[in-house]
């Protein structure tokens, strides 16, 4: 028994091994799942691009003929197994894109040869149809959508060139992919097609441009570039040929990020492995997009001052401060309360495109003023501020603002006065006033204003004139307080001397005056009874009375 739990033991353990081996292997296989590589030889004038996968190759165009020495040096030192070119590619009949193919044909065996529809009377296209039927190389015009295989990679036919009227818009536009990596072969579309193939719905979208015709400015059309929407780009020109490639070819791949070689510069190559891209050639555009630049202002935040504010600025890309003569400097809403605009535009000598910043303007410093309006009140005044939301009023009796505050907040900019009531009229007040922008935020605090508010008359001291005890009453008049300022009395009596028993105590309130008497009614027999009075008018209180100490028998 066990023996066999043994046997299932060791059994169980090795097929997990080789299950485990199997995923390994597995995902090894996935991560290493295709490799290519695209050369662009630098041919002088002309087009010829080699893309090789897992040794597999495809020739796509071949320069001039006086340029099959360099053609040929570079595919020899590619080693390519039995010289054999799975296929070549003529994306159309120009000499500077079929020039060498006769040369390259006498050397290597070619699998297929594909070519565009349109057809060229010159001794350069000649000789590239003749050698081909010579050597008996199948041959034939390509089909929209038809793919073949390139050792790892796929070789798309994007648009056969069947749509075009003159060389240039007959021009095959190849895709060629590897581990989700891709490329894109234009020959020398011109833009007239460019633009009519995407009106068609045609996809170019590519990680990798062959820049069309030899960066001419008839082609790679704004349109055509955010189509491909590609991370890099590479341009096969003349050194010879200063006119190409064009500034304005240039520009819009600056505008785009695009990092940019030229064959000018010496061969091109961009390796594609593992999903990654890489290339020891060094960028070479000559214009920079300063669109992802950074813009630092002398300030973020200033303060309104009914003038145009105008911030210095400084400019920097990718780590490099920019000399202010390569960009111009645009400010908008900059005038008043909100949120200022700057607007940095490359002069296109190096610099091209646009970036933008924003910075606060913050209402103006107010100016407040104020009076004694009437009793333990105060009136402020105030300039308006239109470009504001509000206003901000902070008083206390502290002057430096830390305790005893109040607020109050004004949500129209039109608002310019206010009444603050119910002031302590023995305190000193402190006031202060800033105007704010709702999302933007607080002017500065006005100078402090100082106020104290008007005292009120104080009612006199009241006195009991006379007073007599009935059994178990006791009759009161006191001295009559004028009639001014809502003014009254407030009488208590208890048998309590100190009159803190609130249960003892009883305490009767006179709204006018004129009644300066009362007959105290229903008291208790053998008790002691305390009795005061205090005048009071709207703002003040007198002071008690001497208390009157009466005893009902």
């Amino acid at each position: 028994m066990k023996d066999l739990l043994l046997k299932k033991l060791i059994k169980y353990t090795a097929l997990t091994f080789l299950l485990f081996m199997g995923i390994f292997v597995m995902s090894n296989t996935s991560v290493m799942a295709g490799e290519m590589k695209m050369h662009t030889i630098s041919v002088g004038r002309g087009d010829a691009i080699v893309i090789e996968s897992n040794g597999h190759f495809m020739l796509v165009d071949s320069g001039t003929s006086t340029a099959a020495p360099l053609v040929m040096d570079y595919l020899e030192n590619l080693n390519i197994p039995d010289n054999k070119l799975d296929y070549v590619v003529s994306t159309h009949p120009d000499g500077d894109h079929v020039g060498s193919f006769a040369n390259v044909f006498d050397e290597y065996q070619v699998g297929q040869v594909f070519y565009s529809p349109c057809t060229k009377e010159s001794s350069d296209y000649y000789d590239f149809i003749n050698t081909v039927k010579n050597k008996n190389i199948p041959f034939r015009t390509p089909v929209d959508g038809e793919i073949w295989t390139l050792g790892d990679a796929k070789v798309e036919v994007v648009y056969d060139g069947s749509q075009g009227s003159t060389y240039n818009e007959c021009s095959i536009v190849l895709r060629v992919t590897c581990d989700g990596k891709s490329i894109l072969l234009t020959g020398d579309l011109p833009a007239t097609m460019e633009r009519e193939l995407i009106s068609q719905g045609y996809n170019f979208k590519a990680n990798v441009l062959k820049i069309g015709h030899h960066g001419a400015s008839s082609s790679s059309c704004a349109d055509f570039l955010d189509a491909v929407d590609a991370q890099y780009a590479v341009i096969s020109c003349n050194a010879a040929n200063p006119n190409l490639p064009k500034p304005s070819v240039l520009k819009r791949l600056a505008r785009r990020f695009v990092k940019t070689y030229r064959t000018t510069d010496g061969d091109v190559v961009i390796n594609f492995s593992n999903g990654n891209i890489t290339t020891s050639n060094k960028e070479n555009n000559g214009y920079t997009s300063i669109k992802k630049g950074t813009i630092t202002l002398s300030s973020n935040v200033f303060y309104a001052t009914g003038s145009a504010i105008k911030p210095t600025v400084s400019l920097t890309v990718n780590g490099t401060l920019i000399p202010s003569s390569q960009y111009t400097v645009k400010y908008s809403s900059n005038k008043h309360t909100g949120v200022a605009k700057v607007k940095v535009t490359g002069t296109e000598v190096k610099y091209v495109g646009t970036c933008s910043t924003n910075f606060l303007i913050l209402p103006k410093k107010e100016t407040l003023s104020g009076s004694v309006t009437g009793y333990e009140k105060v009136k402020l005044s105030w300039s308006s501020q239109s470009y504001a939301t509000g206003y901000m009023i902070v008083y206390s009796t502290d002057k430096t603002f830390k305790t005893d505050l109040n607020y109050i907040s004004y949500k129209n900019p039109k608002k310019t006065k206010c009444t603050i009531k119910n002031l302590s009229p023995d305190k000193k007040y402190f006031f202060r006033i800033r105007a704010y922008k709702s999302n933007v935020g607080y002017g500065k605090w006005s100078k402090i204003l100082k106020l104290k508010p008007k005292e009120a008359p104080k009612p006199k001291k009241e006195k009991i004139t006379e007073y007599k005890v009935l059994n178990n009453k006791i009759k009161l008049v006191w001295k009559k307080q004028s009639s001014k300022l809502q003014a009254g009395y407030r009488l208590q009596y208890s048998t309590d001397k100190t009159f803190k028993n609130e249960k003892k105590t009883t305490t009767i309130v006179y709204k006018k005056t004129a009644k300066n008497y009362r007959t105290l009614r229903k008291l208790k027999r053998k008790k002691t009874y305390y009795i005061r009075i205090r005048g009071y008018n709207k703002y003040r209180k007198g002071k008690w009375s001497n208390i009157l100490k009466v005893k009902i028998k």
